[in-house]
């Protein structure tokens, strides 16, 4: 059995897409993954950069990423426009299908030039939409940008709708679409984060604070890190403040807080509260998966990360703020969740819920697998 993922480092659907590439390679299946550049997805994701059981093939496609003379990424630049409406790039997918033979092709659900191609193919697809189905409501299946792309021939509508089968990889008991009409044949996998329980500073010991925010640098990004640890360091915690290898540009860093690159997630994460993030999809679920209550600051304004917020909000798991709230209005919020038991315990629930279900990435494994064999 073999699989190709047509993908791209667009962010947050980076650690989705490798979390069930993994468990496809556990299971013997070949997989083959074009547009990722390896590494950089297994530092994504939070998790170890070796992983034995990782070994996937890494193939080139015209629209891949390339490696600096560090061997780290370039930018995307005009390429990433290119994934979403070139015809070109349509057609380099199915020559890349020809090419590889996989009974089965997974796309990013925005790739719509990659999907288009893989439809053509007559190979199953399968399209992998990496948060909540009400996003992709708001912005991909109506309102201008639909229209817009529509028109050009790559409407999301059409091109998921062809696909073989249609993944959600995210809960729907917190997807504000969970019963909105026109998600019928979509299937919730549930998250492919996973987690572990942990003591959240127990009587007489320091309380653990997280600060992850995006991989991919944003706007505003580096004045909320400083902000963040301004905050931080006027409180009685101790701080672990995860840069995915952002530079800070020698920030002031005070005792109590630590500022690392690349840190796997299951080493820092259990038993710490709260985590503060932007609201990327793949982090609130680690969040939750461990049951860490969250104080959401969304930095970028067309992404998903103000519907997290007040999805973590609404839900009572934590509080979205505005990136730009500055150093005491960020603290204040860090000392009420901290005293806040209510929201801690049903962090703690949520959890412990999301830890008793099958994981996600096994369940989207195990619809890729049916679909190739469809």
């Amino acid at each position: 059995m073999r699989v190709l993922f047509l993908s791209a480092n667009l962010g947050g659907n980076v650690p989705p897409t490798m979390a069930i590439v993994r468990e496809l390679c556990r299971r013997g299946v070949e997989v083959d993954v074009a547009g990722i550049l390896l590494p950089d997805a297994a530092q994504g994701s939070g998790e170890p950069a070796s992983d034995a059981a990782v070994t996937p093939t890494e193939v080139d496609a015209p629209w891949a990423q390339q490696r600096d003379e560090s061997g780290g990424p370039q930018p995307l630049g005009p390429t990433l426009a290119r994934i979403f409406l070139s015809s070109r790039l349509t057609r380099d997918a199915e020559a890349l299908i020809r090419e590889r033979r996989p009974d089965v092709v997974v796309v990013d659900c925005m790739a719509l030039a990659l999907i288009k191609g893989a439809n053509r193919s007559g190979v199953p697809v399968v399209v992998l939409l990496h948060t909540f189905a009400e996003y992709w409501r708001r912005s991909f299946l109506r309102g201008p940008v639909a229209a817009i792309v529509g028109a050009l021939g790559f409407s999301p509508r059409a091109l998921w709708s062809a696909a073989t089968q249609r993944l959600l990889l995210t809960d729907p008991v917190l997807d504000p679409a969970r019963d909105a009409p026109g998600f019928e044949s979509y299937f919730w996998t549930g998250t492919t984060e996973t987690g572990a329980a942990g003591e959240q500073h127990p009587a007489g010991g320091t309380p653990r604070v997280i600060v992850s925010f995006s991989t991919t640098p944003l706007p505003g990004m580096r004045r909320a890190y400083r902000d963040v640890i301004e905050a931080l360091s006027g409180l009685p915690v101790d701080a672990v403040v995860t840069t995915g290898g952002y530079d800070l540009r020698a920030a002031s860093v005070a005792p109590n807080v630590q500022v690392r690159g690349y840190v796997p997630h299951s080493e820092v994460l259990p038993g710490a509260a709260p985590l503060i993030g932007h609201g990327g999809h793949s982090t609130t679920m680690k969040a939750l998966s461990h049951g860490i209550p969250l104080l959401v600051l969304p930095l970028n304004p067309t992404a998903d990360q103000a519907l997290i917020g007040d999805v973590i909000g609404e839900a009572g798991l934590g509080r979205p703020i505005s990136a730009r709230s500055g150093p005491e209005r960020i603290r204040r919020e860090v000392a009420q969740l901290l005293q806040d038991s209510a929201v801690q315990q049903r962090a703690r629930a949520t959890g412990a819920r999301l830890r008793s279900l099958p994981p996600g990435a096994a369940i989207a494994a195990d619809l890729i697998l049916d679909a190739a064999r469809s």
